[in-house]
């Protein structure tokens, strides 16, 4: 692991015989260290690509028919994982696996019998409800007249009646009013106009439906379709438990050659985009340095002849985050912002360690701070360990949660503010805060008393209200948004320079000049110090360090430094909203416990509206204290921090590989990283 770096990344060429080109590509999917890439431009030409293999289609043949195969299969328990050494032994099990028309039969059988069932359960939906009607439903299949089961709103009946037997009376008419629902059988003779009857259907908004062809009274048919459909599932069920003795036989091997021939064409098609001759074959890829030996060795032991080799480019590698397993978290937070490039500072390990503080730092209560770090536990304990039994939030908070995040997201924040949580009960109990209330004086008051301790009586450790405290706070927000600005110039230094961008790390050194002469003199002034650089040494080192930072600034980025002089400054003095969103925080819990305290002895009524006043006033100074200090906090980082020497815009490590569920590796040998 490189501090503030991703991994380091080399680019790699293989060379080899043909022959071998199907072992190599297995071995490197199955260590998944290497990223393939195109091959370069300067040897393409001399190369060419091979159109798709008659291997390549078989195993693409294979993967749908097994797939096919297990859609129709009913999932069953898996054994233990397959292995299969080469192509060669899975086409042998591919050609042993000998249930195809098997299966296929009994599907097309149970379609057909599902599509009994579905006819037969709607039927008996449909004659039960117009079971009203009173003779053989055969009578109603004529072949001089046409049958419809109806349905229309039971205040429009009348009306539609009255409109259909307008018209000679050519019809017969059964039906049973509901209270909203009217429901009718209607037998339409031959003379009565067929555009008359679509215009009153239209007209009342009658919803109709052919008589379907069954003989016998309603109840009769019911009975009838009743027993056909016990008949239909006790078939279904046969049908079932056939493909499941299927499934109990072959299922494993089928998710095992499912999982293999998906591999196998995936190699397949990076077997056919290879750089090849008559005789070889090779490819490029970007590859973690700590793994090129390994990589090396595995290579040669199962192929002969073929070499590995670094190869010397100026190409921006992609970008594999390196950093300690705790603090993995915090990428998810710098990804939001850019995926940092492969060949610049990776800023988690500073984000980890500053945002926290920051964010402990903007909400210093003892009371919210444990109520913020509980919450955050139990969504942590409800996503990740499945512990869905115990909750201390109602579901429509949990419900207007996920509408805003994903349950991963709500764990990663969870986990992102908890030492921020930690870091504000310490400064809670030095501020003597808890919710607000001061309850150390009383806590101090019996430690001094048995112990002899000489504790601050009032409880207050430090207070940042008092104007001694809120100068402090100002003064050390300062000198921490001069220690970040100056961090993010010196880390862009060093990137620029790294990277032959001589004239812009010189401009950065003018930045940094520029920004201690300000905040020098900043302080003289606020010392009552004499920084007349005409009569103090002190002040023409500020000033020299001010007009010296310009020069620079203007060596090395131009005109357009000039006009952003100020933003440095800006970038120093946001560093202050840490105190100010804090005294907002402080102060609004203090007006909310004014204001219980005033009105709960003047009887019940105020009392009880207080205590309301109370409740809701800091529920709200919690939800701002979950989002106002991680807003602020990743603010500052992402502005004022990440501007001075991240650019971001990196393209993710994607190496070659798979993870296996059901099959063992070809090599077994060879353990990925």
């Amino acid at each position: 692991m490189t501090l503030l770096r991703p991994e380091a990344m080399s680019k790699i060429a293989v060379l080899g015989l043909k022959k071998y080109r199907q072992q190599i590509v297995s071995i490197l999917q199955e260590m998944s260290v290497i990223q393939i890439e195109q091959i370069s431009k300067e040897i393409s030409s001399y190369l060419s690509t091979e159109k798709e293999s008659d291997a390549h289609r078989h195993i693409a043949d294979q993967l749908i028919r097994i797939r096919g195969l297990l859609s129709a299969l009913p999932p069953t328990s898996l054994g233990e994982k397959i292995r299969f050494s080469s192509i060669d032994e899975m086409d042998n099990a591919l050609l042993r696996l000998d249930i195809d028309k098997n299966v296929a039969s009994l599907e097309r059988e149970k379609e057909n019998i599902l599509t009994e069932i579905r006819n037969a359960q709607n039927n008996i939906k449909l004659i039960g409800e117009f079971s009203f009607f009173p003779e053989d439903l055969d009578i109603l299949h004529l072949k001089s007249a046409r049958s419809f089961f109806g349905r229309i709103a039971s205040e429009r009946y009348s009306e539609f009646k009255k409109k259909l037997e307008s018209n000679n009376q050519d019809i017969v008419l059964y039906s049973k009013g509901g209270e909203k629902i009217t429901e009718f059988v209607l037998v339409v003779l031959p003379r009565y106009p067929s555009n008359a009857l679509a215009s009153i259907i239209n007209l009342y908004n009658v919803h109709m439906e052919a008589v379907p062809p069954l003989k016998g009274k309603p109840q009769e048919v019911i009975e009838n379709l009743m027993h056909n459909l016990e008949k239909f599932e006790k078939k279904l069920a046969n049908i079932n438990s056939q493909l499941l003795a299927v499934s109990q036989a072959d299922y494993s091997l089928l998710k095992g050659l499912e999982e293999q021939l998906d591999i196998e064409n995936k190699k397949l098609e990076v077997i056919d985009n290879l750089g090849v001759t008559w005789d070889t074959f090779t490819l490029e890829g970007w590859i973690p340095k700590s793994m090129i030996e390994n990589t090396k060795a595995a290579v040669e032991k199962h192929s002969k002849g073929t070499m590995m080799f670094v190869l010397n480019t100026n190409e921006v590698p992609p970008t594999l985050q390196d950093n300690p397993k705790r603090l993995r978290v915090y990428e998810s937070f710098i990804r939001f912002y850019s995926l940092p490039s492969g060949n610049e500072f990776d800023p988690t390990l500073v984000f980890a360690l500053v945002f926290p503080v920051f964010y402990g730092m903007m909400f210093a209560d003892v009371g919210y701070a444990i109520v913020i770090l509980l919450v955050s536990r139990w969504v942590i304990r409800r996503v990740e360990g499945g512990k869905k039994n115990f909750t201390i939030m109602p579901k429509f908070l949990r419900n207007f949660g996920k509408t805003i995040l994903q349950p991963t997201q709500m764990v990663k924040i969870a986990k992102a503010i908890t030492p921020g949580c930690i870091i504000a009960i310490v400064l809670g109990f030095c501020f003597n805060l808890y919710f607000g209330f001061h309850l150390n004086e009383y806590v101090f008051a019996f430690l001094n008393s048995i112990g002899g301790l000489h504790l601050p009586e009032d409880g207050t450790i430090f207070d940042p209200l008092s104007t001694f405290g809120l100068r402090k706070l100002l003064l050390i927000s300062g000198y921490v948004g001069l220690g970040m600005v100056s961090f993010g110039f010196i880390l862009g230094i060093i990137n620029d320079y790294s990277h032959g961008n001589k004239r812009h790390a010189i401009g950065k050194i003018g930045w940094l000049m520029f920004g201690w002469g300000v905040v020098f003199i900043g302080l003289g002034l606020i010392g009552h110090e004499n920084i007349n650089p005409m009569a103090s040494v002190q002040g023409a080192l500020y000033f020299a360090l001010i007009f010296g930072g310009i020069g620079l600034m203007f060596y090395g980025e131009g005109t357009r430094a000039m006009m952003e002089l100020p933003s440095i400054i800006s970038h120093i003095l946001s560093f202050t909203r840490l105190v100010g969103i804090m005294m907002a925080s402080i102060i609004l819990a203090d007006v909310i416990d004014h204001v219980f305290l005033r009105v709960h002895d003047n009887g019940i009524i105020f009392a009880l509206v207080g205590f309301i006043i109370l409740i809701v006033g800091h529920l709200f100074n919690i939800i701002l204290g979950v989002f106002e200090p991680g807003i602020q906090g990743a603010r500052l980082l992402y502005v004022e921090f990440f501007s001075k020497f991240y650019h971001g815009n990196g393209r993710p490590f994607k190496p070659f590989g798979f993870r296996r569920r059901y099959t063992h590796n070809q090599y077994p040998t060879q353990t990925p990283k």
